[in-house]
């Protein structure tokens, strides 16, 4: 469900302020798994498209040599398909953006986090609110705000690559 439908369920007015912290912790909770997933995968691909190629350049030099120590003995289709895949590799490492996706994607679930500990402590700029209601009405404006902007940089990465 969307961060914007989930906090809807909020305006009900037979709702209780303490169970709108509740729901509120609990979107927000479900959008931190999010952008942790999302930074998982990310990091995932971009180890195995980093280390991927390492192996590949590292195989390509190694056989190489192979073949001018052994000369007829070597298979000579083997170098090329092996460079090959390590240029697809290394293409795929630029092109898929997977680094900047983790990044991305973490620093916005670490913002989320951080919104959640100064929601809850009544930090920041939640200190000189007295009402809940009105703590509330700011922890979902910021929830959203934070979400809609770490999904927008989300996109911007992905179609750049």
């Amino acid at each position: 469900m969307e961060p914007v439908e989930n906090l809807a369920k909020m305006l009900n007015p037979s709702l209780s302020n303490e169970q709108r912290i509740v729901i509120a912790n609990r979107q927000l909770e479900n959008l931190i798994e999010h952008f942790d997933r999302k930074a998982d995968k990310a990091k995932r691909w971009f180890h195995i498209y980093k280390y991927s190629s390492i192996v590949l350049v590292g195989a390509t030099s190694v056989i190489a040599s192979l073949e001018l120590i052994l000369k007829d003995q070597f298979p000579l289709w083997l170098l090329p398909v092996v460079s090959a895949g390590a240029t697809i590799v290394v293409a795929f490492l630029g092109a898929s953006n997977a680094q900047r996706l983790w990044v991305n994607s973490k620093t916005t679930g670490q913002r989320l986090v951080v919104e959640r500990f100064l929601f809850n402590q009544k930090a920041g700029k939640y200190k000189k609110l007295m009402e809940d209601a009105e703590r509330i009405r700011l922890f979902s404006e910021q929830m959203i705000q934070i979400w809609n902007e770490g999904h927008g940089k989300w996109e911007q990465t992905v179609n750049e690559g």
